[in-house]
C-alpha cells in the first residue's frame, strides 16, 4: 500500500454555519507542561447543578434557565466525564496569549534576523486572534478559546461579561 506525505484537508464549519477547507495539522507529540504525572491527578466528578435537589429545598430556578435555553448546557455539565482524557489534556496544557505570540515572533527573528519587522503571516506564523488553551490528546492538537466554548454551549461569543 502506498503512503502519502501530504497533509489532509478538513472541512471546518464555523459558528455561522459556513464551511471552509483547512489543512489539517499533523500529529503533535506535546510534552507535559506541569510536574505532575497523569495518575497523580484526581478528577472530581459530580453534578454541578442538581435542579431536583434545589426544588426539594424550595429553590425552583430551572424555569429561568429553560427560558434562556440553557438546559442543554447543564445536561452537558451533568453528563459523562472521560477522566483519562481530562488528565491527559491538562498535564499538557499551555495558555497561548499575546505574550506567547510575541515570544514566538522573537524566536523566529532570533533564528532568521531578516524577519525583523515583518508580520506574523510573512514569518510563516498563524495570526494571533485571541487567547487560547492549547494541548493535545494522543497526538491530536486541541485548541480551546472563547468562541469554541460559546459554540458548545449555544451562545454568542460576544457581549457583556
Amino acid at each position: 500500500m502506498a503512503s502519502s506525505s501530504s497533509v489532509p484537508e478538513l472541512a471546518i464549519q464555523d459558528t455561522k454555519g459556513t464551511s471552509t477547507q483547512q489543512e489539517a495539522s499533523a500529529y503533535e507529540i506535546k510534552g507535559k507542561t506541569m510536574s505532575l504525572e497523569e495518575w497523580e491527578l484526581t478528577v472530581q466528578v459530580e453534578r454541578p447543578v442538581d435542579f431536583a435537589s434545589l426544588l426539594h429545598h424550595g429553590c425552583d430556578i430551572k424555569e429561568f434557565y429553560e427560558s434562556q435555553d440553557l438546559i442543554h448546557y447543564f445536561n452537558m455539565l451533568n453528563g459523562l466525564t472521560y477522566e483519562n482524557l481530562v488528565k491527559h489534556l491538562w498535564v499538557r496544557t499551555s495558555v497561548y496569549d499575546k505574550h506567547a505570540a510575541k515570544l514566538e515572533e522573537s524566536e523566529k527573528v532570533l533564528i532568521d534576523p531578516s524577519l525583523e519587522g515583518k508580520t506574523r503571516e510573512e514569518m510563516g506564523l498563524e495570526p494571533f486572534v485571541d487567547t487560547e488553551i492549547r494541548s493535545s490528546i494522543m497526538g491530536v492538537p486541541v485548541f480551546i478559546n472563547q468562541e469554541i466554548i460559546a459554540y458548545v454551549i449555544g451562545r454568542a461569543s460576544k457581549g457583556n461579561f
